[in-house]
């Protein structure tokens, strides 16, 4: 692919990766009048669950020089159950102390609550994940077309591997590459959502608390094929499908709990 087109699918990427949530949330305001915090709540709590603490255990469990961190990278389940329960131990924990001491239920007892949350935790995780790469690839592609290699270096923050890591994602980089982001990072969104509405329950009601494990649980076991395929083991259209056979579940299961166990 020539380079004007790369910058141009990379723009496509980081457009639609922006329009998805921020579409979405707009629709959820407009259509059941929901608060903005719960989105802020959202996205600040999977700022700090899922990319400030959970990389401490990372750094313990995957990188400390000690049998357990050995046998997790040598054994590939091994990799693949504790990256799964990581992602949701931290996050659905995240989500519980949100909607049980941020978003209290006296100031916001709508249920409306549950789903602009997981907008906004599924959001900026495309918004970090999704749409930035595909930001920072459009300013490579200008880099390569002028070959300008000094500001690509810099880029990937002067470390030549990364550039390297960086120009593959770029070869890598077609329509159908964009498409298939964009379906992965809908249906986690969806998932978020689901989840949220389960973990809203759970915070609560206590009658309601064992859909606290239920989302820990399920939202390991989208998780846990990416593990494999970062390992080589499954290819990823096996792992986005996975994500929204998932995804479809938890959300008919969230739909019954917020029209039949949550107050409107």
């Amino acid at each position: 692919m020539t380079p004007s087109a790369t910058f141009l699918w990379s723009v496509v990427g980081a457009a639609l990766g922006t329009a998805l949530p921020l579409g979405l949330l707009l629709w959820w305001r407009r259509t059941h009048r929901a608060k903005w915090t719960p989105f802020f709540v959202g996205a600040l709590v999977f700022v700090v669950f899922a990319l400030v603490l959970e990389p401490l255990a990372h750094r313990f469990f995957l990188l400390g020089d000690h049998a357990v961190a050995r046998a997790i990278g040598a054994n590939p389940y091994l990799y693949m159950l504790y990256g799964g329960l990581a992602a949701g131990v931290f996050e659905e924990t995240g989500r519980f102390v949100a909607f049980r001491f941020l978003l209290t239920k006296r100031r916001f007892p709508e249920r409306t609550t549950a789903v602009a949350y997981g907008i906004g935790h599924g959001g900026v995780e495309a918004l970090l994940l999704h749409a930035a790469p595909y930001l920072l690839c459009a300013v490579l592609a200008i880099y390569q077309s002028r070959g300008n290699a000094p500001a690509a270096l810099a880029l990937a923050g002067g470390n030549a591997e990364a550039l390297a890591a960086l120009y593959a994602t770029l070869a890598a980089l077609t329509p159908g590459a964009v498409l298939l982001g964009l379906l992965e990072r809908a249906g986690a969104m969806l998932l978020h959502v689901a989840l949220s509405c389960f973990v809203f329950l759970a915070a609560r009601d206590r009658t309601q608390r064992a859909w606290f494990p239920f989302a820990i649980a399920l939202h390991a076991i989208a998780d846990m094929p990416a593990a494999l395929c970062q390992r080589g083991l499954l290819p990823l259209g096996a792992v986005e499908l996975w994500l929204w056979v998932v995804a479809l579940f938890a959300l008919l299961s969230a739909r019954k709990c917020y029209l039949e166990a949550m107050d409107p």
